[in-house]
C-alpha cells in the first residue's frame, strides 16, 4: 500500500547507498619549498610561471599566485607584469601537488 501511494507521488525508492557519490580526493597538502636564489629566464604573464634558473640546484618552474606578495629593493610592492628575464630574484616557496608555487618574491639589485 505505501509503495503504491510513493508511486503515485512520483516518489522512487532508492537504496541510500546506490544515490552516495565518491567523495572528491582531498588538496595536496603544500609543504616547504625552501628558497631559490636565481635569475628569471622566462614570464608566463597568462598561465602565471615563472621559469627560474638556480645555478647548480637546476632549473624551476614557480606559480605566481594571486596572493604572491612581490618585492623590489626599494621597498615598493610590485605585480606579476614587472617581471621580466634576466632578474635577479630569491623566492619564497611552498610545493603542493609537485609544483612550485612562489609566497614571496624578492627583486634583487
Amino acid at each position: 500500500m505505501l509503495a503504491r501511494i510513493l508511486l503515485a507521488l512520483g516518489v522512487a525508492l532508492v537504496p541510500v547507498a546506490a544515490a552516495a557519490q565518491p567523495s572528491p580526493p582531498p588538496p595536496a597538502e603544500a609543504r616547504n619549498g625552501g628558497t631559490l636564489d636565481g635569475r628569471i629566464t622566462a614570464v608566463d604573464y597568462q598561465r602565471g610561471v615563472l621559469g627560474i634558473d638556480a645555478g647548480a640546484r637546476g632549473r624551476f618552474a614557480v606559480n605566481v599566485m594571486p596572493s604572491t606578495t612581490i618585492e623590489g629593493s626599494d621597498s615598493a610592492y610590485h605585480a606579476l607584469s614587472d617581471l621580466k628575464a634576466g632578474q635577479r630574484v630569491q623566492i619564497l616557496s611552498s610545493v603542493a601537488g609537485g609544483k612550485y608555487v612562489a609566497q614571496i618574491i624578492r627583486l634583487l639589485p
